[in-house]
């Protein structure tokens, strides 16, 4: 397996970690909730961060495809922050429904990335541009010689 999926995957563990976290409070009012949204929210900014070396990558190969998973990011992180603001504003039950749209969509993510495009993105990034995108995600990567 390539070492940039492996960092994605690994990524993928954490976000869905917290993302069963926020599951878990499934009411805007539920002691932790707030914490556990900002815990989640933080975990799929890091990873959509990380992935931009992945996206710019696949975009070379499919451009349609890169979109999509870029809208998907964008669509879960507005989610998060609509989420964050509804609690902060003392609006609980639209809090607890923004943030289950927010896992909804991040788990979604998750799942059409692994399933659909990993296995693509593993033909599309043999070779060079492989060995290149796993030196960004994995600084520590050594390519046997």
């Amino acid at each position: 397996m390539p070492a940039w999926l492996e960092v994605l995957r690994s990524d993928h563990r954490r976000l869905e970690e917290a993302l069963e976290g926020l599951a878990r409070l499934d009411t805007g009012g539920a002691p932790g909730f707030g914490e556990a949204l900002a815990v989640a929210r933080a975990a799929a900014l890091e990873h959509y961060c990380r992935e931009e070396p992945f996206l710019a990558a696949i975009r070379a190969h499919s451009p349609e495809v890169a979109a999509k998973l870029a809208s998907q990011h964008a669509e879960a992180l507005e989610a998060a922050a609509e989420a964050l603001r509804s609690l902060n504003d003392g609006q609980e039950r639209d809090a607890a429904a923004l943030a289950r749209r927010f896992g909804a969509i991040g788990q979604h993510n998750i799942i059409e990335e692994e399933r659909d495009v990993f296995p693509l993105a593993e033909r599309w990034l043999a070779g060079e541009e492989g060995e290149k995108l796993s030196a960004a995600l994995a600084p520590d990567y050594h390519q046997d010689l």
